[in-house]
């Protein structure tokens, strides 16, 4: 990935397409391969299984996922708006277990080649991937995997920011902004992508010169090195997911901010984050 990414609603390689299920790659980067997924009523997903060098996440956009945990099958609902986190070696699988479509996005970080995997499914090919049967010692403890679990740190006027994720291969946050609410300047990162789902609303980025559109169900992403900005847009509030693949210390990033009480704060903060002013 050499310049940014914007796939609007709908866009994303198709992997299939049925009244059943549609899957769509929206992010093929080595850090994160993304898909967006929509599952009819009563569906099978992926079999118990588990990854033995990467991380699996599940973000519920509408209705409800039921992710099956353990050698045991335990089902765990996964209601809109809500992250699920599976770490390497904790054995799952997943379905939709309601009568009602379920629509998701599915991250593997590091990517593992997820992507080509889906591809070689698609194709009718054979294609070995991080995806083993579950272990004779049933694997690590299913305690390890994360449904929810949020944590709020930004509540001001016009900007809320919840961090649902902080791990080393990747932080991910959500957030609401008023359409004239507070954005961050101009900047760029050097180690990692950031990618953005836009949940509702509209936003509008600067990147490279050019100035990028997106609206609910877009998904843009940013490589290393290319200055770009954000801000909401429209006349209604802004709802987008925010990634950063590996996180840099994402999550550490935000919890400075939020805590930052003068410029100087500020400053140090940024500076020990992989971002740099642009």
């Amino acid at each position: 990935m050499s310049e940014p990414i914007v796939i609007p609603p709908g866009g994303g390689e198709v992997i299939g397409d049925t009244s059943r299920r549609r899957v769509e790659i929206i992010s093929d980067d080595p850090s994160l391969n993304a898909t967006w997924s929509r599952f009819g009523r009563r569906s099978v997903g992926a079999d118990l299984h588990v990854h033995h060098h990467h991380v699996d996440l599940f973000y519920v956009l509408d209705g409800e996922l039921t992710v099956r945990l353990g050698v045991e099958d335990e089902p765990i609902a996964v209601p809109a708006g809500t992250l699920a986190r599976v770490p390497p070696l904790v054995v799952h699988g997943f379905r939709n277990r309601t009568d009602a479509d379920v629509t998701y996005l599915n991250f593997h970080t590091p990517g593992q080649h997820f992507s080509d995997y889906l591809r070689a499914l698609r194709d009718g090919r054979e294609l070995s991937y991080d995806q083993h049967d579950p272990p004779d010692d049933g694997g690590r403890p299913t305690s390890e995997a994360v449904v929810g679990g949020e944590e709020f740190l930004a509540e001001r006027p016009g900007l809320r920011i919840a961090l649902l994720a902080d791990l080393e291969e990747i932080g991910i946050s959500e957030a609401w902004g008023d359409p004239d609410g507070p954005s961050p300047p101009p900047h760029l990162h050097r180690r990692h992508v950031e990618s953005f789902y836009v949940l509702a609303g509209e936003m509008t980025f600067t990147a490279e010169g050019r100035e990028l559109h997106a609206t609910a169900g877009t998904w843009v992403q940013i490589p290393p090195g290319t200055p770009h900005a954000f801000a909401p847009s429209g006349t209604d509030e802004v709802r987008f997911l925010n990634i950063h693949t590996p996180s840099c210390g994402y999550g550490a990033f935000l919890r400075g901010l939020h805590e930052a009480r003068t410029d100087e704060d500020l400053v140090a903060v940024r500076a020990a984050f992989d971002q740099e002013p642009a």
